[in-house]
């Protein structure tokens, strides 16, 4: 994936936090991935992230049907939500998962 497109997937999960609209840690994406109450969801994964922990969440996402990323690392993924490492960000805002999503399938 090209910077721009990374750029963009970081600005719009930037808008997320600002809206409170973000899960993450374990059990908040345990939570998130498994919610059948939103439709539209996306997780976005650090490149550094553990293999373990990227392999459970890549199993989840499978499970249900969630569209998985692998993007920039943990640095990058936590300075973008306004957080400090961070492995992990699921998208509560349908419309902005929508927008993530569209921006990884224009590739």
């Amino acid at each position: 994936m090209d910077e721009q497109k990374i750029n963009k997937i970081l600005t719009y999960m930037g808008f997320a936090a600002r809206a409170n609209k973000i899960a993450f840690g374990k059990d908040m994406l345990k939570e998130y991935l498994s919610d059948k109450r939103i439709s539209k969801k996306v997780l976005v994964v650090a490149k550094d992230a553990g293999e373990r922990v990227k392999k459970d969440l890549r199993i989840r996402c499978d499970i249900n049907k969630v569209p998985y990323i692998e993007i920039a690392d943990k640095k990058t993924l936590a300075k973008a939500v306004g957080k400090t490492n961070l492995s992990a960000v699921g998208i509560l805002d349908e419309n902005l998962a929508e927008a993530i999503i569209k921006v990884v399938q224009a590739e």
